[in-house]
């Protein structure tokens, strides 16, 4: 069935949302479980601008809930579809880099 061009549009800002590095590395954080944008500006390296700044994209495209917690805000995954495709595409990389690798073994 083809989808309506509203939905093809709301698929592509998902994954546009996906197409930037820090937001990559934040999913990455939140595989673990729930953390603070403080506990991820640690770990990251970035500044707690940047990171809240592409917090709040992630969110916005429905991927990441937020959760205060006394004084605290929780950021942790929502929708498990994002990590299936973070998944689909780290497998395809490695793929594609060990078949170039036998390539050049070849030669």
């Amino acid at each position: 069935m083809a989808q309506s061009r509203e939905s093809l549009e709301e698929i592509a800002a998902r994954f546009r949302a996906l197409s930037e590095p820090t937001r990559l590395a934040i999913l990455q954080e939140l595989k673990s479980g729930p953390r603070t944008v403080g506990e991820m500006v640690e770990s990251i390296g970035l500044s707690q601008a940047n990171i809240s700044k592409q917090l709040g994209v992630l969110r916005e495209a429905g991927f990441l809930k937020r959760e205060a917690r006394g004084t605290s805000a929780f950021y942790s995954i929502s929708d498990p579809l994002v990590m299936e495709l973070c998944r689909l595409m780290c497998d395809a990389m490695t793929e594609r880099a060990r078949l170039v690798a036998a390539r050049e073994f070849s030669l």
